[in-house]
């Protein structure tokens, strides 16, 4: 039988690392086995009741055929509500476009401006899926990273190049859990208008903040900055809503238009009956998110605490809900997740999944209970 020769783009990518031992965690569960499972970032609590009905009432009038490939009117202008009072960023319905999660509305924006060839920065530690998505574009990943973990402009713009076409940034970030401070984001901006770059900005943990910390939309710095930023964001954190798939960006109208083009040959409409459901999510009763927030922040005081106790280092989180750990040079992040998984059940990502080798990612979003046991054993290793 016939072998084909695969496409150079697809070769050249990694599996999701986190979705992986995420899988084999799960793979395990299923056996039978008891496993602590901090590898996902998944909110652990249900989707909110008010949006779940939302989900039912649209099964029931029969809301169930396509829609427009950036979605639905209703939800298209609730987005621009939203993103004008919360963003301070204004916008029309035909600057939005509707998708299948965050991480398409990202790949449209990257295959959309990235041509053979183009460089894309991405500040490091990074979601993996970042750079994958920039090889499938056929673009060139640039990743940039300091020492402390936060925007460096000096780096950046030892960066920049003739081929530089975009930067990727995520704040709140995973997996550190920082969130960039308005003079970190003022600096980048300057760069930005001084080159005239693009910016992908990844916002969707915008509403996990603690201590204070607020969140500031990068294209709302400058009103010159609109024109140069495409916004990311969903409702798959907020809300815990990951299994409904809807992700939304904010854009010039021109890039918008071609990234629903492209859509329209890969998946058509999202999901009408998750798009009714968002809908709710974004203009419906908000004390579900005010309570899933109350609970990550006492997980996070939790783990941070144990840590301090046991001296490991550890970056404390401002946002989203991980703390990102240092194993290095006492073990090799990849042995450690490698050990915890196999001898004491406890599956974590290691920091090579975010471009970041002797760390590990642990994620929050996990009952307490189970926070407390995996933590126990992870300070049994260290000690």
């Amino acid at each position: 039988m016939r072998k084909f020769v695969l496409s150079q783009f697809v070769k050249s990518i990694e599996p999701s690392a986190t979705m992986a031992i995420d899988g084999e965690a799960k793979r395990l569960q299923a056996e039978g086995k008891k496993i602590y499972n901090f590898s996902a970032g998944e909110p652990d609590f249900p989707t909110p009741e008010n949006i779940k009905e939302a989900g039912i009432d649209a099964i029931k009038n029969n809301f169930t055929k396509y829609t427009s490939v950036r979605g639905i009117l209703k939800l298209l202008e609730a987005i621009c509500q939203k993103l004008k009072k919360e963003n301070n960023l204004n916008y029309t319905p035909e600057e939005i476009i509707v998708g299948n999660g965050a991480k398409e509305i990202l790949y449209l924006s990257v295959r959309t401006v990235c041509e053979i060839g183009d460089e894309i920065i991405i500040l490091a530690p990074h979601w993996g899926t970042f750079p994958e998505q920039v090889k499938l574009a056929g673009g060139r990943p640039i990743i940039v990273k300091s020492d402390d973990f936060r925007i460096s402009a000096q780096k950046i713009k030892e960066a920049i190049t003739k081929k530089t076409k975009a930067i990727i940034i995520n704040s709140p970030n995973n997996p550190t859990g920082l969130v960039y401070s308005l003079a970190e984001l003022e600096s980048l901006a300057e760069i930005i208008l001084k080159n005239e770059i693009l910016v992908i900005t990844d916002e969707i943990y915008e509403k996990l903040l603690y201590d204070g910390t607020k969140h500031y939309s990068f294209a709302a710095l400058d009103p010159k900055l609109k024109d140069l930023t495409i916004t990311v964001n969903g409702v798959s954190k907020t809300y815990s809503m990951t299994g409904w798939r809807i992700g939304y960006g904010a854009g010039p109208s021109y890039i918008i238009k071609k990234m629903a083009d492209l859509k329209s040959h890969l998946s058509t409409n999202s999901c009408l009956i998750s798009q009714m459901a968002a809908l709710e999510a974004l203009s419906g009763n908000q004390d579900s998110v005010k309570a899933m927030l109350s609970e990550y922040d006492r997980r996070r005081k939790y783990i941070c605490q144990e840590f301090q106790t046991q001296g490991i280092e550890f970056i404390k989180p401002q946002g989203a809900f991980y703390v990102f750990f240092k194993v290095n040079p006492k073990f090799d992040s990849l042995e450690f997740c490698e050990r915890m998984l196999e001898k004491f059940q406890v599956a974590l990502v290691p920091g090579e999944a975010f471009g970041t080798p002797g760390w590990v990612r642990l994620s929050y979003a996990v009952e307490l209970d189970d926070i407390k046991e995996g933590i126990k054993r992870i300070k049994a290793f260290f000690a």
